[in-house]
Order: C-alpha cells, then sequence, then structure tokens
C-alpha cells in the first residue's frame, strides 16, 4: 500500500521492528522530545502546510529587509504604513503630521520580528513530532540534491550546489539593493542639477556610491547574525549544523565590512578632494552638536565618528578572523568578536534607523546567547577524566536523564575548565550515543592547542592526585546525525579525532539493536574507514567494533578498512590492552578540585529552557519586549531628545541600541524561573507532558545502562587488536578507490539491507579526506551517494 503523496515511503524509514524494540523507540523518543500524545495524532498534509509558513516566513523576512530599498517602498508602501500612524500621503504643510518616526519599525515588526517568531513557534509545535518523518519525501529528496557538489571541467566544487544558490542569491541582492538606491540618488541628483542649470560633479557621484554602499552594508548586517546563532530556527529547519552554517555568517561578515569600507573610502575620497576630510572626519569637543543648530557641523563631525568608530570595531573583528590568524590565535579570535556589541552601538549612534534592521537577529542571537551564558552557572559533575594517551583524553560527564539533558547523535559541545582559564570555552564532539547511557556523555578530544595541552596535563595531575576537575559545560549544539539509519549501505568516513562523531554513530546503532530484550540482527550494511596514528583511538572505538562484530556473526554487512598512518615500535605494539581502563574500573575518585573554580556543587548538566512552552514564551517575551521599548523610545520623535533636546540624541540613540543587549537579559530571569518551578514541581517533568514523562520513566528503568565496554578476549595486546582488525600500517587509505569499494558492497543484492537505495556517506577528518571522498563518490556517480561532512573549524 502506498504512502500518501506527503510523506516519506515506509522504506525510507524502515528498520527491523518488534514489540519490544518498538517501545524501547517509543520511550527514547519521549525523551528525545517527541511527545506521546504525537503518535495518536496524524498531521497529514498539514505539517507540510506548517514547513511551507516557515519557508514563507522566511520569504517574508526577506522581502522585509530588501523593500525599502525598492522604488514601490518609497512611492507606496512606507505611504501606507504611514497612514496607520495619521501620516498624510503628501503633507506640504512643513510641519510634522502623526507619527513618520514609527513606519521603519512598523515595518520591521510586521516584516522581520512577526515573521521570525512566528517560525519560532510553528518549529517548536512541529518538535512535538519527529520533524523529519513528518517532512514530504519530496523536500528530503530536494534537500538531498542541494548538499551534492557540482563537477565542473574535472574539478569538485568547494561549495555544494545549496551553498551556491544561498551565495548568489546573497549576491543578487546586494546588487538589487546598490542598483534601486544608486539610480534613485542619481535620478534626484540628475533632477537637480537641472533645476540648477548645472552638471552632477565627480565628487557627487562619489557621494552616491559611498552612501548606497552604506546601505549595502546595512541589508548585510540584517541577516548577520542568523548564522552566528547557535541554535538559529532557520539553520534547525534545514538541519544545518552551526559548524556547517558558520560560513554563511563568515560570507555576510565580508560583505557587511566591505561595502562599509567602500562607505567610508567614499566620503574620504571626496572629502580629500575638498580638502575638508580633517573638519568631517574629526571629533570636535566644544561645538554645538544639535542637529537643528544654524551651523550643523557639529553634529555633522560627530555623526561621522560614530560610524568610523563602528568601522573600526568591524575591522578589527574581520582582521582576526582571517584563517590563519582564527586557528593559530583562536583566544584573540574570540575576544575581539566581543567588539560586536560596541560595533552595532556606534552603528546605531551613526545613524538611528539601524535598530530596526538589526533589532530582529540580534535579539534572537541574545536570547541564545544568554541560555548559553546560563549554563555557567554550575559546575557539571565529572565521571570520568583520563589521558588515554600523550595527546588524548577522555572527558565523561553526567547529565540528567530527562528531556533537558538529552542530546542527539553528531552534536557538539563546548567545555570550560577553570583550573586552565576561567574565560576560554572550546567545542568538542560528543563521542558516544545518548542511547547506551542516558545518564552520561563522553568527549575525546586531543591535544592541538594551548588549552588542549594544558588540559592532558592537568588530566595527568588529576589522576595522580585521584581528584575529579571543576568542569562547565555549555550545550547542546549542531544538527542531529541520526538520519544515519535511514540508508540501504552506511559509510562512515573517518581521520584522526575527527572521527568522534563516527564513533557515535557506531555506538548508537549497536545501542539500538542491542536494545530489544532479544538483539535484533543487523540489516543495514554499515562500511567504516578509519585513519589514524594513535593507538589509543582503536583502543576506545574497540568495544564498539566488537559488539558491532557480534550483530553480524556472518561478516556479510560489516567491511572496516583501517589504516595507521606510522609504524609503531614492538615495545609500543606489545603493550597490553587496559581492559581496566575500557570497563571503567580505574575510576575511583570522588571528590573535586576546586583550585580556581567554582565553590558551586556540580549536577548533572541540564539545558536551560528546553520546555518547548517555556522556550517559546521566553523568545516572545523577550524579543517583543525590545520590540515595544524601542517603539516608546522613538514614539513622538524620541522620549530623551524631545522638547528642545535635539543635543542628546547620541544619549537617544546609545540608550535604543543598548537596550537590545540589555534587555536580552530578560532570559536569565525565565532560567531561573524555570529552576524554582522545577524545584516546586510545576513544571511536572522535564520531560514534557505525565505520558512522555512515564515512558522515559520506563527507558531508564528497563535499560539503565548498556555496557559495551570491552569484555577480554583472546586480544591481550595492541599486535593483537590490530592484526584483529587487519589494520594497514604506514598508509594512508586511497579514498577514491575505497569509494568504489563502498559503490560495489551497496551493489551486492545478495545481501539483503533496507532503507533508502543510496549510499548515506558520513564524513568527518582532514579536508584531503573530504575532497578525496568527494571526488571518489563523483568519479562512481553521485546520484549514488548521499554525503554528510562534518565541520570542527567553527
Amino acid at each position: 500500500m502506498k504512502s500518501a503523496p506527503g510523506t516519506p515511503e515506509p522504506a525510507e524509514f524502515a528498520a527491523m521492528k518488534t514489540p519490544n524494540s518498538l517501545q524501547t523507540e517509543e520511550a527514547y523518543a519521549a525523551k528525545s522530545g517527541v511527545s506521546s500524545w504525537s503518535s495518536r495524532v496524524s498531521l497529514g498534509y498539514m505539517a507540510n502546510v506548517l514547513q511551507l509558513a516557515i519557508v514563507v516566513a522566511m520569504g517574508t523576512y526577506i522581502f522585509g529587509q530588501m523593500v525599502y530599498f525598492t522604488p514601490f517602498y518609497q512611492n507606496e508602501f512606507r505611504h501606507v504604513i504611514g497612514e496607520m500612524w495619521g501620516v498624510p500621503r503628501n503633507n506640504t504643510s512643513g510641519k510634522t503630521i502623526g507619527h513618520p518616526e514609527m513606519v521603519r519599525g512598523t515595518m520591521v515588526t510586521l516584516f522581520g520580528v512577526v515573521p521570525l517568531l512566528g517560525s519560532v513557534l510553528i518549529f517548536e509545535f512541529l518538535r512535538h513530532f519527529n520533524v523529519r518523518r513528518v517532512t514530504s519525501k519530496y523536500v528530503l529528496k530536494v534537500a538531498l540534491v542541494l548538499r551534492r557538489k557540482p563537477r565542473v571541467f574535472g574539478k569538485v566544487s568547494y561549495w555544494s550546489y545549496g551553498e551556491w544558490i544561498f551565495f548568489l542569491l546573497l549576491v543578487l541582492g546586494n546588487v538589487l539593493v546598490f542598483y534601486w538606491g544608486y539610480d534613485r540618488r542619481v535620478k534626484r541628483s540628475k533632477a537637480n542639477a537641472l533645476k540648477k542649470k548645472t552638471t552632477v560633479k565627480f565628487n557627487q557621484y562619489l557621494e552616491i556610491v559611498a552612501i548606497t554602499m552604506g546601505f549595502n552594508s546595512i541589508f548585510n548586517m540584517a541577516f548577520l547574525f542568523l548564522p552566528a546563532t547557535r541554535n538559529c530556527v532557520w539553520m534547525e529547519f534545514f538541519n544545518i549544523s552551526y559548524a556547517n552554517g558558520i560560513k554563511y555568517h563568515r560570507w555576510l561578515g565580508v560583505l557587511t565590512v566591505l561595502t562599509a569600507v567602500i562607505h567610508c573610502a567614499g566620503y574620504y575620497w571626496s572629502w580629500l578632494r575638498q580638502g575638508i576630510w580633517k573638519q568631517e572626519a574629526l571629533p570636535c569637543f566644544n561645538c554645538n552638536i544639535s542637529p537643528k543648530a544654524k551651523d550643523r557641523h557639529g553634529y555633522d563631525k560627530w555623526f561621522n565618528v560614530f560610524g568610523e568608530l563602528a568601522l573600526i570595531m568591524f575591522l578589527l573583528i574581520s582582521v582576526s578572523s582571517i584563517p590563519y590568524v582564527r586557528r593559530k590565535f583562536y583566544d584573540l579570535f574570540y575576544y575581539t568578536h566581543q567588539l560586536f556589541v560596541l560595533a552595532v552601538i556606534f552603528s546605531v549612534m551613526h545613524w538611528a534607523p539601524i535598530v530596526w534592521w538589526c533589532l530582529p537577529t540580534v535579539m534572537v542571537y541574545c536570547v541564545h546567547r544568554a541560555i548559553s551564558s546560563a549554563n555557567a552557572w554550575t559546575p557539571v559533575q565529572v565521571q570520568e577524566l583520563t589521558a588515554v594517551d600523550q595527546d588524548i583524553v577522555k572527558v565523561v560527564l553526567r547529565r540528567a536523564p530527562g528531556r533537558d539533558g538529552h542530546y542527539k547523535v553528531g552534536q557538539f559541545v563546548y567545555l570550560n575548565v577553570p583550573s586552565i582559564s576561567k574565560l576560554q570555552w572550546h567545542a568538542f564532539t560528543i563521542s558516544s550515543s545518548p542511547r547506551s547511557d542516558p545518564t552520561t556523555l563522553t568527549v575525546l578530544l586531543k591535544s592541538l592547542g594551548d588549552w588542549t595541552r594544558d588540559l592532558v596535563a592537568y588530566a595527568d595531575e588529576c589522576q595522580q592526585q585521584n581528584v575529579l576537575p571543576t568542569v562547565y559545560l555549555d550545550a547542546y549544539y549542531g544538527a542531529s546525525l541520526e538520519m544515519y539509519d535511514e540508508y540501504e549501505t552506511l559509510c562512515l568516513v573517518g581521520g584522526g579525532i575527527g572521527a568522534t562523531p563516527m564513533f557515535a554513530i557506531l555506538e548508537d546503532l549497536v545501542a539500538k539493536l542491542s536494545r530489544a530484550s532479544d538483539a535484533l540482527p543487523l540489516r543495514q550494511k554499515v562500511v567504516f574507514i578509519f585513519s589514524f596514528r594513535e593507538l589509543a583511538l582503536l583502543e576506545e572505538v574497540h568495544p564498539v567494533l566488537q559488539r558491532l562484530q557480534e550483530l553480524d556473526p556472518t561478516g556479510q554487512y560489516v567491511q572496516l578498512d583501517f589504516y595507521m598512518t606510522r609504524v609503531p615500535s614492538d615495545d609500543v605494539l606489545d603493550q597490553p590492552i587496559n581492559y581496566d581502563r575500557l570497563q571503567g574500573k580505574h575510576v575511583t575518585a570522588t571528590t573535586y578540585a576546586f583550585k580556581a573554580g567554582s565553590s558551586a556543587t556540580p549536577m548533572p548538566f541540564a539545558e536551560p529552557l528546553r520546555s518547548r512552552t517555556f522556550k517559546a514564551v521566553t523568545m516572545v517575551v523577550v524579543v517583543m519586549t525590545a520590540v515595544f521599548i524601542a517603539w516608546y523610545i522613538e514614539y513622538g520623535g524620541g522620549k530623551i531628545k524631545r522638547n528642545g533636546r535635539e543635543q542628546l540624541w547620541p544619549l537617544q540613540q546609545f540608550v535604543e541600541s543598548a537596550m537590545l543587549f540589555v534587555v536580552g537579559a530578560l532570559v536569565f530571569v525565565f532560567v531561573l524561573l524555570e529552576r524554582m518551578a522545577k524545584r516546586r514541581g510545576l513544571l511536572g517533568s522535564v520531560t514534557g507532558d505525565d505520558a512522555s514523562a512515564a515512558s522515559a520513566k520506563d527507558y531508564l528503568a528497563a535499560e539503565t545502562p548498556l555496557k559495551l565496554a570491552a569484555q577480554q578476549t583472546d586480544l591481550h595486546t595492541y599486535r593483537d587488536l590490530l592484526s584483529n582488525y587487519n589494520v594497514t600500517l604506514g598508509a594512508r587509505p586511497d579514498t577514491k578507490a575505497l569509494m568504489h569499494k563502498v559503490f560495489e558492497f551497496h551493489q551486492n543484492k545478495d545481501i539483503v539491507s533496507l532503507g533508502k537505495p543510496v549510499i548515506g556517506v558520513f564524513v568527518s577528518g582532514p579536508e584531503a579526506m573530504k575532497r578525496a571522498v568527494e571526488y571518489g563518490a563523483a568519479d562512481v556517480g553521485v546520484s549514488h551517494f548521499d554525503i554528510h561532512e562534518e565541520e570542527f573549524e567553527l
């Protein structure tokens, strides 16, 4: 029987199901956020309508940012909004009638704030269901095509079709904004010159280009903060990981700064030609800065100075964002980026209406930033901090067993260790599965910089003193990789410590099949291509591989291609496998080190505002509070600068811009209210409704925890381990050739496998490995692959 056209085909999500496994999966779904009542409600086409509404909301937001620059806005649209505030279409009285200052704010609220908040509410509702499973199969197929990278003249593009479309739309938007602004101003200048019987001078053209580029910069700023928001609703809607989507923030940042530089350079060129750059560009401290003064020179000076200060902030941020600087001096990059607050404030003080272009996205960014900051209030319980190698550390942290402690496969976290640095937070992918242990998560990290080197040394110190470190956790971020089970053939490609997301997928696959009372057989072809230098990584993943082989006793469904890029010495090969460590028997510490940390009692990590209702209410209240305050401050020509106080315009504009960041602190109030409500039992359960809570409780009672620790067999040394997995020594994988091998494995019809008839490729590692996978897939034919690449450079 065929499914409804708007829903995925059953085969696309096929898995071996038994009553026990279904019950376990339903309980797991309750933890992951799917409400129990959703299984009794069929959204049908309504799910597609709601998802279309989110797309329409995105289009409305884009329209709202662009329409201001169009002739339509100048000739018609602003008058329509103006009439709402009593502003006549043709005011020839020379006096201000109505409230024209409210026009821009109203437009941004209707076409910026409302679509963004509407998207949040719709998406939070869809979270009650499994969003991916209620998505039309046609949408999923379009997404698959957009992830592919075109090959032109034998070269595979660095960007996918989707990224190219985004880039071209961004360029097109900037071209249109510039054309509309430049054309209108040139025509106006020519008309004025014609009346005066003169011509438009070169300096006028320079200033026309300059002011138009200024508006281009504002246009780009309207989108700049969205991809920088760690859990941006529109990024989550498209399942774009924060790490993968940060490139869009970089592109917008480049365009914002570039257009701002041209904006400034155009005016400077004109001023230098006229010999007045000192009068225009340098501040004065004993001048009248009122815009209504007979000589507006003081106002013009400070108007320009605030713009110069904003540009300086943006330039400092952009210089620190150069890839080399970002990689080698990450701390400099991170702390310099905090200047964005001053950049926004000085931009608004330069030209007040900028506050409205920035308000929707800056507020969404601030809400999520405040939630992130709330994670730093309490240290997290540490179960284990072990140096498993000279350069590799294993961190096992405790998390709350309900929904607010739950994470998804492939997500990442930020860690802070006060004993190393109170200010530095570093991102690491979770290397474990939430199914294997509902109360912990594991992070594997390698010494690659100053902070991680210090952490390796600190781990040794803690082991010697038999104490646990004080650690803070900020989580969870990034897109889920749980769709790995949809494919007939799963191909995992990992390099070094970058393979940790692949470890998480393998562990999740094993845990899912092992959860049933009778372990389910593997019915998905799995290929794991793994290149590494440290034997500790192979030792660490050994328990999962051991269990995976047990699930495929005939060896039909699993192919392992392992490569150790260096040849270890005999002394290293003869070292014993540390089974005590793999089984967790080595951890005996129970007290915490508080040298440079907090005296607060460590707690299992629980993400604040995980309740869908509470989070949605918080977002709406905080953003609308900012809107109403901005309206109040501007109403009547400005609460601070009106009634003869025009010289206070810098204070007026400072208050408006600073308000964006101050109001964001309201999030902390909601976090505290949520914690109080939980302590008093007013929220019922962190897992949501009562039925979901009961399911999650049953899940925990029956399944806590799944032991994947390696069992001692005839494998005693590293030499045995390498031999067991047939590891190739002293070589790197020929990834292109291996992709052909994967395709042949996929084409083997003698092995029955369920899922999508394409190869799901998940690759995480060095850039060269990713490119080799892309070329290998292109050689075979990209239509046979669905490639998901993990990005680590934030």
